[in-house]
């Protein structure tokens, strides 16, 4: 799976100038001969959820359709994040557009911070993609933070997880440990593609480091050179720039056939303990 990645200064209430130079970027990606290209979460808008009842877009609309015709153009595969808007509610949504333009999946990010909550409403669902270079799981930034997310689409055998994000740069080095951590405990690639600049209404910078990672077990095992450490395949800083990796998809299918650890996961366990927990938890609270 050759990949085009496009670290992007997302600018607040510059929607027009975001999707020229994202249009840039996936035109120079499609000259590499890429097979999929990911922009970052809300990469039209920035964060501005304070507005986002002005800045959201429908999906499918106007912004998906200038992604659709590249994608058509190019005959690849389009990951961007958005946000969303439908009725009166908003997300901070993913979407995966295939090489004929039609819309394979929708993600909304199901974990938003509490204050998020004022302006976001969460999704209800994961998003798992087969397609011809591997199956692809979707997340967005804070969705890092709950390892259940992963999990899920460890469950369905996702061979990489694309992470659009747009995370403050005060919580950088917190999330590259859970990026590294992630792609050990799921046994996958995780590509993670980070906004950069400033978010003028919350006074703070996006991080950037745009990264892959890659599950080092998995590297030492099948490359024989792999020293500790280099289980990052490739990392930003915070310059708005496209980089391309090929990641071997095919290579971690065959070490998960001998590797996996799915068979030795007890999902009846951790199903029963989180239920008596939570059973505990209303007791505890009708009691108090």
């Amino acid at each position: 799976m050759k990949v085009g990645i496009v670290q992007l200064d997302c600018k607040i209430n510059r929607s027009d100038s975001n999707m020229r130079r994202a249009e840039r970027y996936i035109e120079q990606a499609i000259e590499a001969g890429v097979d999929l290209v990911c922009l970052p979460e809300a990469f039209l808008t920035s964060g501005n959820i304070l507005e986002v009842a002005d800045v959201a877009v429908a999906i499918p609309g106007s912004a998906t359709e200038a992604l659709a015709a590249l994608a058509r153009k190019g005959g690849i595969s389009i990951i961007a994040g958005l946000l969303e808007k439908e009725g009166d509610a908003h997300y901070s949504t993913a979407i995966l557009i295939q090489p004929d333009g039609s819309i394979a999946a929708t993600y909304r990010r199901v974990h938003c911070f509490e204050m998020e909550r004022k302006y976001l409403a969460c999704g209800d669902r994961f998003a798992c993609v087969d397609t011809p270079h591997g199956r692809i799981g979707l997340i967005l930034g804070y969705d890092l933070n709950f390892p259940e997310t992963c999990r899920a689409l460890y469950q369905q055998k996702v061979d990489v997880i694309f992470c659009p994000a747009l995370i403050p740069e005060q919580f950088a080095y917190v999330t590259n440990q859970l990026l590294t951590t992630r792609a050990i405990e799921n046994q996958c690639f995780i590509v993670f593609v980070s906004g950069v600049g400033m978010n003028v209404y919350a006074g703070f910078n996006y991080m950037g480091e745009s990264c892959v990672v890659a599950d080092p077990l998995f590297l030492e095992d099948e490359l024989f050179d792999f020293v500790d450490g280099g289980e990052t395949l490739l990392r930003f800083e915070q310059e708005e720039e496209l980089r391309v990796i090929e990641l071997d998809v095919e290579r971690l299918q065959r070490y998960r056939e001998t590797r996996s650890l799915i068979g030795d996961t007890q999902p009846d366990v951790y199903l029963n303990s989180w239920q008596g927990l939570q059973g505990r938890a209303a007791v505890s609270g009708g009691n108090s």
